[in-house]
């Protein structure tokens, strides 16, 4: 991956676990009849977080094979 990728992935991870600190914060402060949607919304949050870290990255591609785009002239 490159620079901007992994600064994209940083910042939607970090916005992942803002998002789910504050759901479970409102959860934690309102009725529960008000906080389902809060309740909802920290779960989804929770659910990407693990998918991410668990989330295999893809192997790096060989750099003595050049692809077909740099061969061509």
């Amino acid at each position: 991956m490159d620079d901007t990728a992994l600064l994209r992935q940083t910042i939607r991870r970090c916005t992942a676990v803002l998002v789910a600190t504050l759901s479970t914060l409102g959860v934690s402060l309102q009725s529960p009849e008000e906080a389902s949607y809060l309740l909802m919304l920290a779960i989804v949050s929770m659910v990407y977080l693990a998918v991410e870290f668990i989330k295999v990255s893809p192997p790096a591609e060989n750099p003595g094979n050049p692809s077909s785009t740099d061969g061509e002239k």
